[in-house]
């Protein structure tokens, strides 16, 4: 996070309304969406929720949009907030922030949550990334996820306060006592199963590997891969796939965990690692999108090549037979608590908004 806190936290007025706008259910953004608003209201915000993901999933597209300027407007006329707040991603970031132009438009102070990619530029088209700088004039402050997100923001011409909160997690839902990282036996896959995301290059470090427990937990959106890997994973005693789990379920087989095996290929925020951390679970991850935001490498997780098998082999032998291994444990727990949690970010994200 990047900027120069004060000591301690100001109250907002009691009074102090704000809404916010995007979805309300399932994970990811719905997810931050509701901390943050839970964040807001312990301290004396009067917080409103307008649920954009709920009107996509009743209307097509357009239509859903459409409603939701005009409820957008509804509840502005209605609650008067001071602060319109918008949870957005990267994907349709246009049509999410007419939002906020709107907002502008009849008087609020506007605030971005955007979910992007680290190196926004490039993965962007030009004109996209024109149109994500073109909203400076009706954005007050944005809320980016990393240093270099930020920062292919503000050397492109972006000139509003911008603030880094990177995503986090509640842990009231996290088991209270977890094992030590030695009195655990197996190796985690956990998110999406994906090709991209090194699902096949696990099957094959397993195959080496016969006295390693291997464990995949996610769901699948490419049947084709889904045969392929049904097939293959038929074919090694070691390794299982659970299907996918939510809540507690995830957390529990996180916490039963020595390593999450991460070989993924895609640029993203990966909130898995952040989970695995938090619960002791040493990340094994390919160096790619955010990751280097949440691990350091020899600290709290140790990065990997998703091609180097031989490499990825070697590592996770020397890693076993390591006598500090819990000490990579408890420096992941540590550091994930004090950066990626509601009581990590809050004093930062509420002295930036209120």
């Amino acid at each position: 996070m990047n900027s120069t806190p004060g000591s301690g936290t100001s109250r907002p007025e009691s009074m102090k309304k704000i809404l916010f706008v995007g979805g309300t259910t399932g994970g990811g953004v719905a997810t931050i969406n509701n901390e943050v608003v839970a964040i807001f209201r312990g301290v004396g915000f009067r917080c409103h929720q307008l649920d954009t993901e709920k009107l996509k999933a009743k209307y097509p597209v357009v239509a859903a949009y459409m409603i939701g300027y005009l409820q957008l407007l509804w509840n502005i006329f209605k609650i008067r907030p001071q602060i319109v707040y918008l949870q957005c991603a990267q994907t349709g970031y246009l049509h999410q922030s007419l939002f906020l132009l709107l907002a502008k438009l009849t008087g609020r102070e506007t605030i971005a949550h955007f979910h992007a990619k680290a190196n926004l530029k490039e993965s962007c088209t030009i004109l996209q990334f024109r149109k994500i700088l073109f909203s400076r004039y009706y954005i007050d402050k944005m809320i980016l996820l990393t240093v270099p997100c930020r920062s292919s923001l503000t050397h492109n011409g972006w000139d509003k306060p911008t603030f880094v909160v990177p995503n986090f997690i509640n842990t009231d839902e996290l088991p209270v006592e977890i094992s030590p990282v030695r009195d655990r036996e197996q190796i985690l896959y956990l998110g999406r199963m994906d090709e991209e995301k090194g699902i096949f290059d696990i099957l094959e470090i397993a195959r080496r590997l016969p006295s390693e427990k291997f464990v995949f937990v996610g769901n699948f959106s490419d049947s084709k891969q889904e045969q392929k890997f049904t097939a293959e994973i038929g074919t090694l005693p070691n390794a299982s796939w659970l299907g996918p789990m939510y809540d507690r379920r995830k957390y529990d087989v996180l916490a039963a965990s020595k390593f999450l095996l991460f070989p993924t290929r895609r640029d993203e925020f990966p909130m898995t690692l952040i989970e695995a951390t938090l619960l002791g679970c040493i990340p094994l991850v390919n160096l790619v999108g955010s990751v280097g935001e949440i691990i350091i490498d020899g600290f709290n997780g140790y990065f990997i090549t998703p091609d180097d098998h031989d490499g990825i082999i070697t590592l996770i032998q020397t890693l076993n037979a390591n006598q500090d291994l819990q000490t990579i444990s408890d420096n992941a727990e540590a550091y994930a608590r004090e950066h990626f949690t509601s009581d990590g970010v809050k004093d930062h994200l509420l002295q930036f908004v209120g």
